[in-house]
């Protein structure tokens, strides 16, 4: 056991496994070798029992191949020496078969099939001195446990470094992305705002529109009711002149003066009515264009109304996006 450190000396110590023990298994290499192919072909006549152990070597090797990997293992255990450089060897093999995904409880269990079967061979080709053999052989898959262990947590120390390196760039992309959302969050929170004011005050000046058209339409009506007056004065006009017009007929040469103020009074009579005519045309085609405008002013008004609404609801989103970038901030500080 010559070019091992301290920590690995203490770690053969504490299971018992000596230079005497190493010696032992070398001295039997022989024996190891005209048993080597009845040992394998057990092990694997045992493996072919898990369906899901013989699904993962056929992903990634074979039994043939697997065989004489497995040989070489085997006969490993009677070289007579364990220093740093079959110590990282095995922590390789460990690691390997962490990465192919077999799992700890397949691996550690293959030790025990090895000295289940190690023992009924061995008893039966040296039945003396099996036990001294056995005792030795299972302080090196012992020891070879517990390399695969570490095998083991090394694999998982370097999966939560890389999860956490991940988690880092990860960290790093949401504060850039939390640094650029701040910014349009706090853009768009003021556009809201501003949005929300102007559909605020178009709705106010809407509503004094719609005061000041009902205000125009009631007094439009008052101009209409005059119109119809000024018919009324025409139609009576017209009625005191043509009755003139008849007196004066009557009156012969001395109603010939009068005949003509007669005959102004009914042109003055019909030239208001047809004023009146044009004044009530004009007033209707007022109400029309009136009653258009109300119309789209309600159309308006209501949009504008559902404009700040909708500002507003804009503005709660973009002050929740803004606590949202606040948290992920604080998560990135905490990391």
């Amino acid at each position: 056991m010559n070019s091992i450190s301290a920590t690995r000396q203490k770690q053969l110590d504490y299971i018992g496994l000596s230079a005497k023990d190493l010696q032992l298994l070398a001295d039997h290499r022989p024996v190891f070798q005209k048993v080597v192919n009845e040992v394998v072909d057990h092990f694997y006549n045992h493996v072919g029992n898990y369906p899901d152990l013989v699904d993962l070597i056929a992903r990634f090797s074979s039994i043939d191949r697997l065989k004489e990997t497995q040989k070489t293992y085997w006969m490993s255990m009677t070289e007579g020496v364990v220093d740093d450089a079959y110590i990282d060897q095995r922590i390789a093999i460990g690691l390997v078969h962490s990465r192919i995904g077999l799992s700890e409880d397949y691996y550690l269990g293959t030790y025990m099939v090895y000295l289940d079967i190690a023992t009924s061979i061995l008893q039966q080709v040296i039945p003396d001195s099996w036990h001294l053999v056995i005792q030795a052989l299972s302080k090196m898959f012992n020891l070879d446990s517990q390399l695969v262990l570490e095998a083991y947590e090394k694999k998982e120390k370097e999966k939560l470094h890389q999860l956490a390196n991940d988690q880092q760039h990860t960290l790093q992309a949401i504060t850039q992305i939390t640094q650029q959302l701040t910014g349009m969050i706090s853009e768009l929170n003021e556009n809201a705002q501003a949005i929300s004011d102007v559909a605020r005050e178009t709705a106010a000046s809407q509503d004094q529109a719609h005061e000041l058209l009902g205000e125009l339409t009631g007094e439009i009506s008052q101009i209409g009711k005059m119109g119809e007056l000024i018919r009324e004065i025409s139609d009576q006009s017209h009625l005191v002149g043509l009755n003139a017009a008849i007196e004066a007929a009557h009156a012969g040469e001395f109603g010939r003066g009068f005949e003509v103020v007669a005959s102004e009074v009914r042109k003055l009579a019909a030239s208001s009515r047809d004023a009146q005519g044009k004044i009530q045309s004009n007033l209707e085609q007022i109400m029309k264009k009136l009653s258009s405008v109300q119309q789209e002013y309600k159309h308006t008004s209501s949009g504008a109304k559902r404009q700040a609404s909708r500002s507003e609801e804009l503005a709660v989103f973009a002050t929740t996006m803004e606590k949202l970038a606040l948290d992920l901030r604080k998560l990135d500080q905490q990391k």
